[in-house]
Parts: structure tokens; sequence; C-alpha cells
């Protein structure tokens, strides 16, 4: 297991324990090694919104449909998890 994997497992377990702050100063750390990691950027967007910020989660959202190639980028094509649509709202 990577050190990117390993943070993401803890991440996670920070958000389900409800420490948000916990959570995003570990993904932030990871964010400084591996600025355009759609996982990454997405899961720092959930705990900005889990934190009750959706203006700070919409530019890491934005990043992680940019950069995730699995996603479609045409506009008449959902998102995966509905990002493109939170971005969207908060605008």
């Amino acid at each position: 297991m990577s050190d990117l994997d390993r943070a993401l497992t803890i991440s996670d377990r920070l958000l389900a324990w409800d420490m948000l702050d916990s959570a995003s100063s570990v993904l932030e750390r990871n964010l400084e090694k591996h600025p355009y990691h759609p996982e990454l950027l997405r899961r720092l967007g959930r705990v900005r919104l889990a934190q009750g910020l959706p203006q700070e989660a919409i530019p890491f959202l934005k990043l992680a449909i940019q950069h995730d190639g699995t996603v479609d980028k045409k506009a008449d094509s959902p998102a995966p998890l509905g990002l493109r649509r939170v971005a969207d709202v908060h605008l």
C-alpha cells in the first residue's frame, strides 16, 4: 500500500468518525505531493462540504472532475457521484 493509499484510508476513517479537521490535515499534506490526484481532490471537497464550507469545496471538486480520466466532460453527461452537479449548484 502506498503512502497516498494509506492517507486516503486514514482520511476516510477520520471522516467517518466526524474528525473533519484531522481528515482535512491528512489530505492537505498529501495534496502538496499529489496536487492533481482526482480521488484526493474529491475527498478534500467532501470534507469541506461536511465542514459546511461549500464555497471552499467547489475548487477541489472541479479539479477532481478535470483530472479524472473516467469522467465524460460533456455537459449532458452525469459525473460520477454527482460531483459536477454539486460544483454547479454552488456557483
